[in-house]
């Protein structure tokens, strides 16, 4: 759990305890948002800069001694090698640890990189197996041991990307031949991005990349649909996209949330006026641009609105 949500928990259980008032824990929220984290030194910033390029040194060098010698190793040899490499980098992240918000980076990046060692490892194992499903699974098990430890900016893009390719891998082993597989990553795709919604909204992960990776994930959804001629079922799933993120951009005020709204509305009244008018999209394509400012406007007069109303109200 993030410190917002930690934070969050703890008032929620003051208030219910009677230690604090509803106005006092909302008064510590409020001061909790505006207080900035100390900014990094800029001998911090450049000791992470180092850390970073000696790094990618450290993985060249071994890239070049490995290649020259690939073919003499044989397969559990080179196994041993990255389940080595994952082992030591994760070992670094822990030692590296979270105390700054530079340390918590930099294991970010280095949990990163020990999930994809882990992936590679479990890959040369099965080699005779060409089904990867099991390696993507590994490396998001450590990826996500790695965020619990330090929730980053890195680690997060990193779980979600492990977690997006290993489920498609594992849609595609599951699904019986000759089924269509399309419509199963589609189905995920909408779990996955209304789930990723649900765990930003509430705190678990960060704001900015969690309602990007959301909101992503559910408008490839609706165009797999699409695409995949289930005209009726992508229809109603803009729908639903568009009503989710709506709501949800009138209590977050997040522009990758309205993004979303808008960028799903557009799409998919353009392809709605194309499959069913035959093309003729001129004039009612124009009529909804100038719809999709007015609704634009509006949810930004609402929470600014709204806004206006609390502070008021405080």
């Amino acid at each position: 759990m993030s410190d917002a949500g930690k934070l969050e928990a703890a008032l929620d259980g003051l208030v219910h305890d009677g230690s604090l008032s509803a106005d006092q824990a909302e008064l510590v929220r409020l001061r909790y948002e505006s207080t900035d984290a100390p900014s990094d030194s800029r001998t911090s910033v450049l000791a992470e800069i180092a850390g970073y390029v000696g790094g990618a040194f450290l993985v060249i060098a071994i890239a070049i001694i490995t290649a020259s010698k690939w073919e003499v190793f044989s397969q559990w040899q080179r196994a041993v090698l990255f389940g080595a490499i994952a082992v030591i980098l994760f070992g670094l992240g822990l030692f590296v640890g979270s105390a700054t918000t530079v340390k918590s980076r930099l294991s970010g990046v280095l949990y990163g990189f020990s999930a994809a060692s882990t992936t590679a490892t479990i890959v040369i194992i099965q080699s005779t197996n060409n089904e990867p499903t099991l390696a993507f699974l590994g490396g998001t098990a450590i990826a996500l041991i790695g965020f619990y430890l330090v929730q980053s900016f890195v680690g997060h893009a990193v779980l979600f990307g492990f977690i997006f390719i290993a489920g498609i891998m594992a849609i595609s082993d599951l699904s019986p031949q000759g089924s269509e597989t399309a419509m199963f990553v589609a189905l995920y795709f909408l779990l996955l991005g209304t789930g990723w919604l649900a765990l930003t909204y509430f705190k678990y992960v960060d704001e900015f990349l969690g309602y990007i990776f959301g909101g992503g994930t559910l408008f490839i959804a609706t165009q797999i649909f699409f695409i995949d001629s289930e005209r009726l079922i992508s229809y109603l799933l803009m729908i639903y996209v568009a009503a989710l993120t709506t709501w949800l951009y009138l209590r977050v005020n997040r522009w990758p949330i309205l993004l979303t709204a808008v960028l799903t509305t557009t799409v998919g009244v353009g392809e709605f006026v194309a499959s069913t008018l035959g093309g003729s999209l001129g004039s009612a394509l124009g009529l909804f641009a100038a719809g999709v400012a007015l609704v634009t406007s509006s949810l930004l007069a609402l929470r600014n609105k709204r806004e206006k109303a609390l502070e008021i109200a405080e």
